[in-house]
């Protein structure tokens, strides 16, 4: 029996083997195991592409738990990441009613993220501040995903690092956007992302006062180094690097089509690790 072949977990490979799994060419690749990363935001990818193409990647394994734990969190309905030593978690949106009073099982579960990420040499204004904009990229999926059971937010949490994904499987960027007749002009999903990192930008029109957490992302990593990668269609647009802002340099880029919407974040701080690294 042939060894599986390994694979980081990376953006890269995630976007290489949806593209195999899109043109039905990923089984013949033989066994493929994908290793650890030490980010979550491709495992995301990965676990999403999985239920489209469930077939296609039946002989792809993964060595990190958190993929088969997306599964558990749309599936199941599984909580997780809001334990006492936990540093990594999902949180199924189907779980929690925004319209609801009680908002106690979003609140408990932010909170430990934010106290997590604060006992591990991160700032906690700046863990506010990225929690913050999370809160408003959550809602987004509720307002207009119009897929709420495949919306997730997941963390995962390492000394001076702190990423989160806001992930759904719903209507993706240019098809929201393209319900108000102010972005009828958008041609493809490339358009849709670089139109929807600015401010007011959704299918409330820019005077609604939506549209504002991708906008919270920049002002709160104002002075930090973050990666940011949003994912909807088949396009990507990514930008890296110290005091992010439109201004600077973007990457925008085809890809395979992956349904809805996936925010990915990560911000590295100037302090010195301690050498921990969960995710």
């Amino acid at each position: 029996m042939q060894a599986a072949r390994d694979i980081d977990g990376s953006f890269e490979n995630a976007d290489d083997l949806l593209w195999q799994a899109a043109a039905e060419r990923l089984p013949q690749y033989g066994s493929i195991r994908v290793r650890r990363s030490g980010r979550i935001g491709p495992l995301v990818e990965f676990a999403m592409a999985r239920r489209i193409f469930s077939d296609a990647y039946n002989a792809v394994s993964f060595e990190p738990r958190f993929v088969d734990m997306v599964d558990q969190a749309l599936d199941q309905g599984t909580i997780t990441g809001n334990g006492v030593r936990d540093v990594a978690g999902i949180f199924p949106l189907a779980r929690h009613d925004p319209t609801s009073q009680d908002q106690s099982l979003w609140d408990q579960w932010a909170k430990h993220a934010e106290n997590a990420a604060a006992t591990r040499n991160l700032p906690r204004r700046l863990v506010e501040g990225l929690l913050g904009a999370l809160g408003e990229l959550q809602d987004n999926v509720y307002a207009h995903s119009g897929r709420i059971e495949t919306g997730l937010v997941a963390y995962a949490i390492s000394d001076g690092a702190f990423e989160f994904v806001v992930a759904d499987a719903g209507l993706g960027v240019l098809a929201s956007l393209k319900q108000n007749s102010e972005f009828a002009n958008l041609e493809n999903s490339g358009q849709a992302l670089r139109a929807a990192l600015h401010d007011g930008a959704s299918r409330f029109g820019r005077e609604s006062g939506h549209g504002y957490g991708i906008g919270q992302l920049f002002r709160a990593l104002a002075h930090e180094r973050g990666d940011l990668r949003f994912r909807s269609g088949d396009y990507v647009l990514a930008l890296s690097g110290n005091n992010l802002s439109l201004t600077g340099k973007m990457e925008i880029a085809k890809k395979a089509a992956l349904p809805g919407f996936v925010v990915s974040v990560l911000c590295r701080t100037s302090r010195p690790p301690n050498n921990t690294d969960r995710s």
